[in-house]
């Protein structure tokens, strides 16, 4: 692999560094910037379209990473984005996907660093074997919430009333009963509480 600029942006101190190190030993004359926060990347200042890859994890300690990475993919739409974390859940995995993220793997998925950040490189999307299977199975054995289902459930967990979530998605107070309804039901849940600590569980919010 010829000379890149890649940043990778990890809270966990030891994760970062392997990761750097995995990628010298790649790539020895790749010029790779490691940050432990969003607040540290930032700060920086750096041309972020200027670089060939962004490997970030999606849960940084009180930071919100989606609404960092969907910035990013608006501002600097030529920089690719690979997401490596521990979670395998499917709302993560299908917003990932949603906002344009070109790969994900798993944090135990080393095996597969190389060949995914060559072809993200390269212009190409890798989401790993197992997140593919996984994909699969939830698709065919689970019953899936609708993007409107998840807005609705974004503004429940921020305390918006129901007319006030008709008011901003331009649809009826009773389109929103129905809505919350029908998620409670494909949840198996009872409570706004519970629609609020899924919400938080699959970084809706």
């Amino acid at each position: 692999m010829v000379s890149k600029k890649i940043i990778i942006l990890d809270d966990h101190t030891l994760f970062l560094k392997g990761m750097a190190l995995l990628l010298h030993e790649y790539c020895n004359n790749c010029d790779i910037l490691t940050y432990q926060s969003i607040k540290l990347l930032k700060k920086d200042r750096l041309d972020l379209a200027e670089f060939d890859l962004l490997i970030s994890d999606i849960e940084l300690p009180e930071e919100d990473t989606f609404e960092f990475l969907e910035t990013l993919i608006e501002k600097a739409p030529t920089l690719p984005i690979l997401v490596i974390s521990m979670h395998k859940k499917s709302a993560i995995i299908r917003h990932c996907k949603d906002i344009g993220i070109k790969g994900y793997l798993l944090k135990d998925e080393d095996e597969q660093l190389f060949e995914a950040v060559e072809s993200i490189i390269s212009g190409g999307v890798y989401y790993s074997k197992t997140i593919q299977s996984f994909c699969r199975k939830t698709k065919e054995t689970f019953i899936e919430i609708s993007k409107r289902e998840e807005q609705i459930i974004k503004l429940i967990s921020k305390g918006v009333s129901n007319n006030d979530i008709a008011t901003q998605l331009f649809i009826s107070c009773e389109t929103v009963k129905t809505h919350k309804r029908n998620i409670k039901l494909k949840l198996g849940m009872e409570s706004t509480e519970e629609i609020m600590i899924y919400a938080k569980k699959n970084y809706l919010i």
